[in-house]
């Protein structure tokens, strides 16, 4: 099980009342019983697909970046079929875990998320906030209300939801996925992909 605590000190006061909730506490869920919020990011069928995948993932993961490539083309290849839903996850050993998810999800308030995840995993290796404004920048996202967004934690509330509903079904680390209520932990090669697909 992943204990989750950030150390980032300008962070502490605002996570830690959600954070320090030990996890006997959390009201246990079965993984198909997972909450997919409407701010949740969507990429492919927003509703109905016949392949929903909720991951929950953490943008400075390196397997998370493995698999965000393939998923990427997964769903190309099946937008009508296939639903990626995207649930921040944040891990306490990655500094810019947590910088990174409020960057994206203050993307995704200008409809952006996705260009924003994609450029996100490609600068994995020198995340920072001058990276996250670049990204912003070059997105030509409103930097006002973006840099806003980012002090004001205005995104934060979801990304905590999200970190509880990770640890309400377990999760042990990332990448880990829910498919079609089933749950499959780690990197997952094109070939199980594909056959997830085919049996649906």
């Amino acid at each position: 099980m992943v204990v989750i605590f950030f150390n980032l000190k300008e962070q502490s006061k605002i996570i830690n009342p959600v954070l320090e909730q030990p996890t006997e506490k959390v009201q246990p869920k079965n993984p198909s019983e997972v909450t997919i919020f409407p701010a949740d990011p969507v990429r492919g069928v927003k509703n109905g697909a016949k392949l929903t995948i909720v991951q929950f993932s953490d943008f400075t993961c390196p397997y998370c970046a493995q698999m965000a490539v393939l998923l990427s083309v997964m769903v190309a290849q099946n937008k009508d079929r296939v639903s990626l839903v995207w649930k921040d996850f944040p891990l306490a050993e990655h500094e810019q875990s947590l910088p990174a998810a409020k960057a994206a999800q203050c993307a995704s308030l200008q409809g952006k998320f996705w260009d924003y995840h994609d450029k996100l995993f490609q600068n994995q290796s020198s995340l920072s906030d001058f990276v996250y404004e670049s990204i912003a920048n070059d997105l030509k996202l409103n930097m006002p209300k973006f840099l806003t967004c980012l002090s004001n934690n205005e995104t934060l509330p979801l990304i905590q939801r999200n970190i509880m509903e990770g640890r309400s079904v377990g999760l042990d680390g990332t990448p880990y996925y829910i498919i079609n209520g089933r749950v499959h932990s780690g990197i997952l090669t094109q070939t199980e992909l594909n056959d997830l697909l085919s049996g649906y």
